[in-house]
């Protein structure tokens, strides 16, 4: 019911793919893949103790799974068996530290809308939106929380399988509301990670500070970890006449040439295009280099294919996939005709 998420592992031939509802926890089911049909076949399901499952990521071992559940915000961490199904769940975190939701899910808003009162009831509770780990030392998760505008950090344990709380940090400018951070990237050679924020249609870009890592793995309490996070630079993914109310931003990625970051807007039915700058002083910054239509309503999530030369639009509420070529040295996206 309403895939929502899936995650590959090649090493075993699995695809995890997770279910969402607002109204009951999500399910994640485990396939395994016909290498020459690509035929899935079920072999194992597991409940993600959660509502509305929605992100879910392998560590570096390929011993773990980290899921998040955006509704009510918990946050998972499952063991993987040798066969690849999902073992007992070792850890859990919930930011709401057992608090009820004050939203009522059967008062759930369409989430491309964005004006003031839809901002409000996604914001008056946590809403965890994904998790990824650091690929640095593969030990440090950091999960977006749309609801309360952070990008929360734990300490990461492999072995066991727990998560410690390890601080927080704003996913954009002080001072400002409404961000909504939803999915948050690394570079794949730079110390920098980008953050896109939902509701205000931004990119934060943040350097990645290698020493206060170190110090958090070494540190006996967490809870006192400064951020390993440092916002330097936030940009706009739509342009400036374009409504904030009429979009809200989907997907996130680091083209695999270190050389871009797209971003998708739902609502200005466009993918953003910027550059990263290589110079010293402006590394890992951004500009930007186009918006392209997307042919299509409501591009929700993208993706590269394995040469990063194409690029494929999945747009929800035209039903339409719609295909792109991909200059990989000017960064310009070409329609192809084909959907």
């Amino acid at each position: 019911m309403n895939p929502a998420f899936s995650r590959f592992d090649p090493r075993r031939n699995l695809l995890y793919t997770c279910t969402e509802s607002v109204a009951e926890p999500g399910d994640i089911v485990t396939y395994s893949v016909d290498p020459r049909t690509g035929k899935l076949f079920k072999i194992g399901s597991r409940s993600a103790g959660g509502t509305s499952t929605c992100y879910l990521t392998l560590d570096q071992g390929c011993k773990n799974m980290l899921v998040v559940n955006y509704w009510d915000a918990t946050i998972g961490v499952f063991g993987l068996e040798p066969s690849g199904a999902l073992g007992e769940a070792k850890s859990f975190h919930d930011p709401n530290e057992g608090r009820g939701m004050q939203v009522s899910h059967k008062k759930h808003v369409n989430h491309s809308e964005n004006d003031p009162s839809a901002q409000k009831e996604r914001q008056s509770d946590p809403h965890s939106h994904a998790v990824i780990l650091d690929p640095f030392f593969g030990k440090i998760a950091y999960v977006p929380d749309l609801g309360m505008d952070l990008i929360r950090q734990f300490r990461f344990d492999p072995e066991s399988g727990t998560l410690e709380c390890a601080g927080t940090c704003r996913s954009g400018p002080d001072g400002r509301t409404a961000l909504g951070p939803r999915y948050i990237e690394f570079h794949p050679t730079l110390p920098v990670a980008y953050v896109v924020n939902e509701l205000s249609s931004e990119v934060s870009v943040f350097a990645f500070d290698k020493e206060n890592a170190e110090r958090l793995l070494c540190q006996q309490d967490v809870s006192t970890a400064a951020p390993t996070l440092r916002l330097v630079q936030t940009v706009r993914t739509i342009p400036e006449a374009w409504p904030n109310d009429m979009n809200t931003c989907g997907r996130i990625s680091v083209h695999s040439s270190g050389h871009f970051v797209l971003v998708s807007n739902r609502g200005h039915n466009s993918i953003t295009v910027f550059r990263v700058h290589s110079e010293h002083d402006n590394q890992g910054m951004l500009s930007l280099v186009q918006m392209q239509h997307t042919r299509g309503a409501t591009p929700r999530h993208f993706q590269f294919d394995s040469s990063g030369q194409w690029l494929i639009s999945a747009n929800q509420d035209s039903d339409k996939v719609s295909v792109f070529r991909f200059n990989v040295a000017t960064g310009n996206l070409e329609w192809t005709g084909h959907e």
